[in-house]
């Protein structure tokens, strides 16, 4: 896909069944968040508070969900190179297609949030370069991505800078988060060598552009990752708001799946010709 013509969408998922749901509308690919997984497992925000294993097991149920690639959020690769490179072969063995790492300080932070620190570019680079061994080792077609989160501690052009250095290290491709303007989004563009990803959340600090307005800009992909969560989220609380008010769930029936909409959704019928099959 990286190859091919055309921006690859990426909708973010936090489970399975986020992800059975964007792969059956017909997104061709998805991207597994770290914030929403955050939120729907321990109900916190991504302050570096969910372990190596709950995020490898997370992206394990995902991808065992659907036929579709699973793009990862692996943090900050959880500690230095060596762990870089146990993470890679851990999340090829679980099933991702592909991860990406920043270049913040363990404890990370969520990109769009305030207090980020970040590490040297050189350290960053050696953690590139294990996942990219790893990888070779494991699966050469996985797909290794780098952040930087540099615009909030250094400015847009060591952020340029640093995914410039990345993308010579060998990441397939590069991922500058937090842009605060559309000006900061067209320099990059100018100046990193593609494939690069504009990654859009919805009162972000990033401006929100059209898929079509940032593939003319020349971004490959572009990421919403938590447009899934704040829908589930506004969703969940206006119709549980009715049923506490209301007493009665007649006014919000029409607004909900059916019964047997949502067995198909979850593969019932498949299960049911399998008990058929193996009487």
């Amino acid at each position: 896909m990286l190859r091919e013509p055309g921006v690859i969408v990426l909708p973010g998922v936090y489970d399975a069944l986020t992800a059975k749901l964007a792969e059956r509308v017909g997104f061709k690919i998805i991207v597994h968040t770290g914030y929403a997984t955050a939120a729907s497992l321990l109900g916190q925000p991504d302050v570096g508070l969910v372990s190596f294993k709950e995020m490898c097991d997370r992206v394990a149920s995902i991808a065992r969900a659907v036929r579709i690639p699973v793009m990862s959020d692996a943090d900050t690769g959880y500690g230095n190179p060596i762990n870089v490179y146990r993470t890679v072969k851990e999340y090829i063995r679980a099933g991702a297609a592909g991860l990406f790492i920043e270049d913040q300080v363990w404890p990370k932070r969520c990109g769009h949030m305030s207090g980020k620190q970040i590490i040297s570019a050189e350290e960053m680079v050696a953690k590139i370069k294990a996942a990219i061994d790893a990888k070779d080792d494991e699966d050469a077609d996985f797909v290794v991505g780098a952040r930087t989160d540099a615009i909030a501690t250094d400015g847009i052009d060591e952020a340029i800078e640093r995914a410039k250095s990345y993308s010579k290290a060998g990441a397939d491709f590069v991922y500058i988060e937090a842009y605060e303007s559309i000006e900061q989004m067209e320099k990059a563009v100018e100046r990193v060598e593609p494939p690069l990803v504009l990654n859009l959340i919805e009162g972000g600090k990033t401006p929100i552009v059209s898929v079509k307005q940032a593939e003319e800009m020349g971004f490959k992909m572009v990421a919403f990752p938590l447009t899934a969560l704040w829908a589930t989220t506004n969703a969940v609380t206006n119709t549980l708001q009715i049923l506490k008010e209301t007493g009665s769930p007649q006014s919000y029936l029409s607004e909900l799946t059916t019964w047997a909409e949502f067995n198909e959704i979850i593969g019932l019928p498949e299960i049911k010709e399998m008990e058929e099959k193996y009487k």
